[in-house]
């Protein structure tokens, strides 16, 4: 059995709002350092959201270049008219300031609400940084940890890719902790997480093939799993192939190598191969049953 020790949890509370990220993709930091800050200051009293918070993040951390010293409030001021207008990187901004005291006085609420704002709206490192808040807390600032909030932007970070959350989010399902217990909603996050070649999610993939939870039994599919996994799953691989014909054995392997070609990796656990397997008439393998040939 496969020990894993996973951090936690899911739950839709509310749907995610379409992100507003006015610099998607953009080296922002760059984009800081390289501007016309008079030019943009003009912009800015124009309306346009780019120059509000480009200023505004000026005045906040000061821009020698431009001969701009710090100004708190006139940082603070144009970071709020950009996040008036949806902007998530000022949202992101007026978190610190109230996290910081930047300016101001600390203030827990505000920097929760900035925070959840520039979150909903696109920010992954805020997301994270929501996580880390609503498990752990903050004694600095009396934020108790929450088992609600921190279930709902694991979903979010787990539908946004990070494979850490699709496990815990596997974890929590399948044990019913913070959710209703759903054996096949637990499998199907595992799954994802597999898909992205994570080796920590194929061995917990392995005890959900090797015992059949959500899904149906299947040994090849397990062994392969551990064998993908690395050391993580070698000794699970190793248990369960006493309870296997040796023709299932030399299947799983094949399809461990099948996987490791197409993905372009080489896994160490494939040192106990006896050979490397022609894979080149095996049909493709799918993880879930609905799909299998």
């Amino acid at each position: 059995m496969i020990r894993l020790t996973l951090i936690a949890i899911l739950l839709v509370l509310s749907p995610l709002a379409q992100a507003e990220r006015v610099f998607e993709g953009e080296k922002v930091v760059e984009l800081f350092q390289s501007q016309d800050f008079d030019a943009n200051l003009i912009k800015a009293e124009e309306g346009d959201v780019r120059a509000q918070h480009l200023v505004g993040a000026a005045y906040l951390y000061g821009l020698e270049v431009q001969q701009v010293e710090v100004d708190h409030e006139q940082g603070r001021y144009w970071l709020e008219k950009a996040a008036g207008q949806g902007a998530a990187e000022a949202y992101s901004e007026l978190a610190r300031i109230y996290r910081k005291g930047m300016g101001v006085e600390k203030d827990a609420s505000k920097y929760e609400e900035y925070l959840a704002e520039s979150g909903e709206r696109g920010m992954r490192s805020r997301r994270l940084e929501l996580l880390d808040l609503y498990r752990d807390g903050d004694p600095e600032l009396n934020i108790e940890p929450d088992e609600d909030k921190y279930i709902y932007w694991l979903q979010v970070t787990a539908e946004d890719g990070l494979t850490i959350s699709m496990e815990n989010l596997a974890v929590r399902y399948r044990q019913g902790r913070g959710v209703e217990r759903d054996l096949e909603k637990a499998f199907e996050w595992i799954i994802r997480a597999v898909e992205q070649d994570d080796s920590l999610a194929q061995a917990y993939a392995g005890e959900f093939f090797e015992q059949g939870l959500g899904t149906e039994q299947d040994f090849v599919k397990a062994y392969m799993m551990y064998d993908l996994s690395t050391g993580i799953g070698r000794e699970a691989k190793y248990e369960l192939a006493d309870k296997m014909t040796e023709e299932q054995i030399e299947e799983a392997i094949a399809r461990s190598w099948q996987w490791q070609m197409k993905h372009g990796v080489v896994r160490p656990s494939s040192d106990g191969y006896r050979y490397q397997p022609d894979v080149s008439d095996l049909e493709p393998l799918s993880l879930t049953p609905e799909s299998d040939q």
